[in-house]
């Protein structure tokens, strides 16, 4: 698969604004099975990728070259454990969290000795050697003919948008007799990268420096903005955009400084509460890490008021000597810097006395992202994970095969059954339509249809969107809008806003998945929203925080070799302040979640959430547009006008819908678990 990242900042956004000066321009996988039987032997229906087509094929793979291969395992008992996840996720079970140790998930679930032997028997009977083996897959190495002798397919090479890439010329098969204990194949080769559910620039956003005596980013105090300094709002409509022309009818203002931690945890409750997330370890997963952390977190925490981590709070797992760097599916290490501080400081920001696990696979390919997730679950080194990443599963050509996702649902599983929260960001393409992509600013152009994100679609797995807040001037919570933002300028600097009300830009991910719906989201999500064609599905995302590239929160990397101060936006900014809040929430309750989804479905009456839609009547009437000033590097394009709530494809409208799930926490969310002990 191709994972995204999930954030965003300035060189993005003037693009974006350039281009509106010139004219615009599958089956379900995740629930089709493995079974189908020939003979002896038993399809992985999927497993010969979609980029394996006949006009792209280069030839034969010789017989007697080298290949490698992995081979996902499946559960010793699926459905005892399908029965056992329920049993400790629900809220109305009375084997409600009584999860079990990496051990002893090992021992009750994990594919038996014999089982693992018959498996590896059949490879090295097949010629095939064993290089890797661990709980969840074994990897094999072995000529192009002892691989197609063992998977019952041989193998071609085939030109690709990342390069020649070796494939089977036909799905793939194993004997019948290890049928469910090999659930799925990844290679011998393939670019399965993950992508960042944030969207990102390459130059970092001007933002006004920090008052240090107070915390919150402010503009200057009066007149128009310092040189070199972009003007903001110390909130929403506070400060008028002087010398910009109104928007449908009405004065504007401009958007509200970049967000801080400390205004972060006030809207939402958490300073009130005074939960910081003590006792509680948050990990991240991302691809690489930076030479720079934590000391660029410390740098952040102490110009924006908060507290540095203090000895032994922050660990990072990252190994430089074993980056995959080659081909074109990864950005590079340094381009993922910025979503590693945003990921990093926004969790420390929400939840200040939590621990911090950083671990950064050694590429964005799936295996790489998948051996980072395991080593945080195979350990319990963690209490909840944040996922900023994310990828479509429909797409042309079709990369994202059923092998992948069964194997990630089962690392989600197992996180389930040992009482770890995995939170994953839900986008920022809106319904990641071909129209969404077609200007959305965070998009994969190859989509083919309106889809939920994975792994944020994963039943086992909480999708977190992100949407736009505002604050009171006393800097308290005063509306949310779901996060969907349209924009305009003025070409050549001059003139009206336009186009009105603009072309979007970017949005919350949400929508249908392909998975069957589940059991929590059956009282509460609408029929309308779940079901097509008579059968109900997954929608995402689950709930949703503060997120938006047009009024975003700030961020402190390194990069060029200096420090700076950056915009960010995009899902990647809810997630891991939502994992955040739910480690001040396990602190406030005495006790681990485990996979919330069903706890936050049965709160979805309980007043506890911000019921977000995309015109909060405290916005006032019409439309509601907001200027932001992305300082003089920014020439022509300087001022963008962003007209808010405009989603693509999903509407945040009352009670659940698909931009922003059951809404965001609002202040009597954390009170409701220290009541509930």
């Amino acid at each position: 698969m191709i994972p995204r990242r999930t954030a965003l900042t300035a060189a993005a956004v003037t693009v974006a604004a350039s281009a509106l000066l010139a004219p615009a321009a599958a089956p379900a996988l995740a629930a089709v099975p493995a079974g189908t039987t020939t003979s002896n032997r038993t399809l992985l229906p999927g497993s010969r990728p979609g980029y394996a087509d006949a006009a792209a094929d280069l030839g034969a793979v010789p017989s007697d070259q080298t290949m490698s291969a992995r081979l996902y395992l499946g559960s010793r008992d699926p459905r005892a454990l399908a029965d056992f996840l329920r049993s400790v996720s629900d809220p109305a079970s009375h084997s409600y969290r009584d999860f079990l140790t990496p051990g002893q998930y090992q021992r009750r679930f994990a594919l038996s000795a014999a089982q693992r032997g018959a498996v590896i028997r059949w490879l090295t009977t097949s010629g095939l050697r064993v290089t890797t083996g661990t709980p969840h897959y074994v990897q094999v190495s072995g000529s192009e003919a002892a691989l197609a002798k063992a998977l019952g397919t041989s193998f071609h090479r085939y030109e690709t948008a990342w390069g020649p890439l070796q494939a089977p010329t036909r799905d793939a098969s194993v004997p019948t007799a290890v049928a469910g204990d090999v659930i799925g194949l990844v290679g011998p080769s393939a670019p399965a990268a993950a992508s960042p559910a944030s969207v990102r620039t390459t130059t970092p956003l001007p933002v006004p420096q920090p008052d240090r005596t107070t915390g919150p980013v402010r503009g200057p105090a009066s007149g128009g903005p310092a040189v070199g300094t972009p003007a903001c709002s110390a909130y929403f409509g506070q400060r008028p955009a002087t010398g910009q022309p109104p928007a449908y009818g009405r004065p504007v203002s401009y958007a509200t400084c970049p967000y801080v931690p400390a205004q972060l945890r006030r809207a939402y409750g958490a300073a009130r509460a005074g939960a910081t997330g003590r006792g509680r370890t948050i990990a991240i997963v991302g691809a690489y890490g930076s030479a720079t952390m934590p000391a660029d977190a410390d740098t952040y925490a102490t110009d924006t008021g908060s507290r540095p981590f203090r000895p032994g709070q922050y660990r990072q797992l990252v190994d430089r000597a074993r980056w995959n760097t080659s081909g074109k599916a990864c950005a590079t290490p340094e381009s993922w810097a910025g979503e590693q501080a945003l990921d990093i400081e926004m969790a420390h920001g929400y939840a200040p006395d939590a621990d911090v696990l950083y671990v950064g696979a050694d590429s964005c390919l799936d295996g790489d992202l998948m051996d980072a997730e395991a080593s945080v679950i195979d350990t319990h080194s963690a209490d909840v994970i944040s996922n900023s990443w994310a990828e479509i599963t429909h797409s042309r050509p079709v990369h994202l095969t059923p092998g992948l996702v069964a194997a990630w649902n089962m690392l989600f599983e197992q996180a389930a059954a040992e009482g770890i929260g995995v939170y994953f960001a839900s986008g920022d393409c809106g319904d990641s339509s071909p129209g969404a992509a077609s200007h959305g600013l965070n998009c994969d152009t190859a989509t083919t249809q309106a889809q939920a994100d994975f792994p944020s679609g994963s039943p086992w797995v909480t999708s977190v969107g992100a949407t736009t807040l505002a604050t009171t001037p006393a800097g308290d919570y005063a509306w949310e809008a779901g996060m969907g933002d349209a924009l305009s300028v003025r070409p050549g600097g001059t003139g009206a806003w336009a186009p009105i009300p603009g072309v979007f830009a970017f949005g919350g991910g949400g929508g249908r998945s392909d998975f069957p719906q589940p059991w929590y989201q059956k009282p509460i999500v609408p029929a309308r929203l779940s079901t097509v064609r008579g059968t109900a599905h997954r929608v995402t995302p689950d709930v949703s925080l503060e997120g938006d590239g047009a009024m975003p929160v700030l961020v402190g990397y390194t990069t060029g070799g200096a420090f700076h101060l950056v915009g960010y936006g995009g899902s990647s900014a809810a997630c891991p302040g939502f994992a955040a809040m739910q480690a001040d929430a396990e602190q406030e309750s005495g006790h681990a979640f485990g996979f919330a989804n069903p706890l936050l479905y049965s709160l979805a009456g309980a007043g506890v959430f911000h019921d977000v839609t995309d015109h909060p009547k405290q916005a006032g009437t019409g439309p509601i547009a907001t200027v932001r000033d992305m300082g003089p590097s920014g020439s022509n394009l300087r001022y963008l006008l962003y007209t808010l709530g405009q989603d693509y494809g999903l509407k945040a409208s009352p009670g659940y819908d698909p931009a922003t799930g059951l809404g965001s926490p609002n202040t009597g969310y954390l009170r409701w678990f220290r009541a509930h002990r």
